[in-house]
Protein backbone atom coordinates (compact mmCIF):
# COMPACT_ATOMS: atom_id res chain seq x y z
CA UNK A 1 0.00 0.00 0.00
CA UNK A 2 3.13 2.57 -0.01
CA UNK A 3 3.09 3.17 -3.76
CA UNK A 4 -0.57 3.97 -3.65
CA UNK A 5 -1.30 7.91 -3.47
CA UNK A 6 -2.41 8.92 -0.08
CA UNK A 7 -6.31 9.13 -1.60
CA UNK A 8 -6.45 6.21 -2.68
CA UNK A 9 -4.92 5.19 0.54
CA UNK A 10 -7.60 7.36 2.29
CA UNK A 11 -10.50 5.68 0.08
CA UNK A 12 -9.36 2.17 1.21
CA UNK A 13 -9.28 2.97 4.93
CA UNK A 14 -12.37 4.42 4.80
CA UNK A 15 -14.50 1.76 2.86
CA UNK A 16 -12.60 -1.05 5.15
CA UNK A 17 -13.89 0.43 8.02
CA UNK A 18 -17.18 0.75 7.11
CA UNK A 19 -17.46 -2.82 5.99
CA UNK A 20 -16.22 -3.55 9.40
CA UNK A 21 -18.52 -1.49 11.26
CA UNK A 22 -21.86 -2.27 9.07
CA UNK A 23 -21.00 -5.82 9.58
CA UNK A 24 -21.41 -5.81 13.14
CA UNK A 25 -24.65 -3.63 13.45
CA UNK A 26 -28.22 -5.87 13.72
CA UNK A 27 -31.35 -4.25 13.52
CA UNK A 28 -33.08 -4.30 16.57
CA UNK A 29 -36.18 -3.15 14.93
CA UNK A 30 -38.56 -6.23 14.46
CA UNK A 31 -41.97 -6.19 12.22
CA UNK A 32 -44.81 -7.38 13.47
CA UNK A 33 -44.70 -10.33 11.23
CA UNK A 34 -41.70 -11.40 13.17
CA UNK A 35 -43.31 -10.43 16.17
CA UNK A 36 -46.21 -12.80 15.62
CA UNK A 37 -44.19 -15.59 14.12
CA UNK A 38 -41.66 -16.07 17.54
CA UNK A 39 -44.89 -15.38 19.46
CA UNK A 40 -46.58 -17.98 17.12
CA UNK A 41 -43.71 -20.49 17.77
CA UNK A 42 -43.90 -20.04 21.64
CA UNK A 43 -46.86 -21.42 21.68
CA UNK A 44 -46.55 -24.01 19.51
CA UNK A 45 -43.41 -25.16 22.01
CA UNK A 46 -45.42 -24.59 25.04
CA UNK A 47 -48.74 -26.26 23.80
CA UNK A 48 -46.49 -29.29 22.86
CA UNK A 49 -44.49 -29.19 26.56
CA UNK A 50 -47.94 -29.83 27.78
CA UNK A 51 -49.59 -31.81 25.76
CA UNK A 52 -48.58 -35.01 27.50
CA UNK A 53 -51.03 -34.42 30.74
CA UNK A 54 -51.25 -38.17 32.28
CA UNK A 55 -51.22 -37.82 36.05
CA UNK A 56 -51.58 -40.32 39.27
CA UNK A 57 -52.39 -37.98 41.76
CA UNK A 58 -54.30 -34.21 41.25
CA UNK A 59 -50.72 -32.15 43.13
CA UNK A 60 -48.95 -33.26 39.78
CA UNK A 61 -51.40 -30.91 38.15
CA UNK A 62 -50.82 -27.41 38.19
CA UNK A 63 -52.03 -24.05 36.09
CA UNK A 64 -49.65 -21.62 34.51
CA UNK A 65 -51.15 -18.02 33.34
CA UNK A 66 -49.86 -16.94 29.96
CA UNK A 67 -49.66 -14.46 27.96
CA UNK A 68 -50.84 -10.94 28.49
CA UNK A 69 -54.25 -9.00 27.61
CA UNK A 70 -54.06 -5.59 26.97
CA UNK A 71 -56.42 -4.59 29.55
CA UNK A 72 -54.17 -6.77 31.98
CA UNK A 73 -54.23 -10.63 33.00
CA UNK A 74 -53.42 -13.43 31.16
CA UNK A 75 -54.41 -14.09 27.86
CA UNK A 76 -55.04 -17.97 28.35
CA UNK A 77 -54.60 -20.56 31.30
CA UNK A 78 -51.96 -23.85 30.27
CA UNK A 79 -52.59 -27.22 32.33
CA UNK A 80 -50.06 -29.61 32.38
CA UNK A 81 -49.00 -32.64 34.85
CA UNK A 82 -45.12 -31.95 36.24
CA UNK A 83 -45.28 -36.13 36.14
CA UNK A 84 -44.14 -35.37 32.49
CA UNK A 85 -43.34 -31.55 32.07
CA UNK A 86 -40.68 -29.63 33.25
CA UNK A 87 -42.45 -26.54 35.84
CA UNK A 88 -39.11 -24.72 35.15
CA UNK A 89 -38.91 -25.33 31.57
CA UNK A 90 -43.17 -24.49 31.21
CA UNK A 91 -42.90 -21.39 33.41
CA UNK A 92 -40.19 -20.17 31.34
CA UNK A 93 -42.02 -20.53 28.34
CA UNK A 94 -44.78 -18.88 29.70
CA UNK A 95 -43.32 -16.01 30.75
CA UNK A 96 -41.44 -15.63 27.25
CA UNK A 97 -44.74 -15.22 25.49
CA UNK A 98 -46.30 -13.17 28.17
CA UNK A 99 -43.60 -10.64 27.44
CA UNK A 100 -43.68 -11.10 23.65
CA UNK A 101 -47.57 -10.25 23.93
CA UNK A 102 -47.00 -7.33 26.18
CA UNK A 103 -44.61 -5.87 23.34
CA UNK A 104 -47.41 -6.94 21.01
CA UNK A 105 -49.95 -4.98 22.47
CA UNK A 106 -47.71 -1.99 23.21
CA UNK A 107 -47.64 -1.72 19.94
CA UNK A 108 -50.99 -2.43 19.00
CA UNK A 109 -52.27 -0.62 21.78
CA UNK A 110 -55.65 -1.91 23.24
CA UNK A 111 -57.10 -4.80 21.45
CA UNK A 112 -59.17 -7.20 23.45
CA UNK A 113 -60.39 -7.28 26.69
CA UNK A 114 -62.34 -9.50 26.93
CA UNK A 115 -62.22 -11.57 29.87
CA UNK A 116 -60.37 -15.47 30.43
CA UNK A 117 -61.83 -17.19 33.39
CA UNK A 118 -59.64 -18.66 35.57
CA UNK A 119 -59.01 -22.66 35.95
CA UNK A 120 -58.33 -25.04 38.27
CA UNK A 121 -56.57 -28.27 37.24
CA UNK A 122 -57.35 -31.97 39.28
CA UNK A 123 -56.20 -35.50 38.04
CA UNK A 124 -59.31 -36.97 37.02
CA UNK A 125 -59.31 -40.47 34.71
CA UNK A 126 -55.34 -40.27 35.08
CA UNK A 127 -55.09 -36.70 33.18
CA UNK A 128 -54.76 -33.39 34.06
CA UNK A 129 -57.78 -31.92 33.51
CA UNK A 130 -58.98 -27.88 33.88
CA UNK A 131 -61.99 -26.74 35.42
CA UNK A 132 -63.57 -23.31 35.64
CA UNK A 133 -63.46 -21.07 38.52
CA UNK A 134 -66.80 -19.42 39.23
Amino acid sequence: MSCLPSTVKLSIISIASSILLLSGCASTVTSGNEQSKNLSDLNYDLNNMVSNNSCTASFQCKVLEVGARACGGPSKYAVYSTLNTSQEEAEQLAQQITKQEKIQNKAQGLTDCSPVLEVQSLCINQQCQSFDIK
